[in-house]
């Protein structure tokens, strides 16, 4: 059986199709239980991410189209995703 890797959120991989191989933009890693994040950290800037922070569980930074590939290829990440958005619950 093949190990499990991990999954590209679908507005990523759609930006991934569309977008140059230069173009730039902010992604969540979401690492599996088992990973220790500075490792991942470190691993994350060898795939071509440049990290701006990370957390109990995941890393933020940004990529291009070539680096999401091959973050989402490894078998120590859950999820590559786009940062969320807050919405307000006011109606305005």
């Amino acid at each position: 059986m093949e190990p499990r890797r991990g999954v590209v959120a679908p507005e990523l991989e759609r930006w991934c199709r569309e977008a140059g191989d230069g173009d730039r933009r902010t992604a969540v890693v979401r690492l599996r239980g088992t990973v220790e994040v500075g490792q991942a950290v470190e691993w994350l800037v060898a795939l071509g991410m440049e990290v701006t922070s990370s957390g109990p569980g995941s890393v933020i930074g940004t990529v291009t189209p070539p680096a999401v590939r091959r973050i989402g290829q490894q078998t120590w990440v859950l999820a590559v995703e786009g940062p969320r958005t807050l919405r307000s619950l006011q109606r305005g």
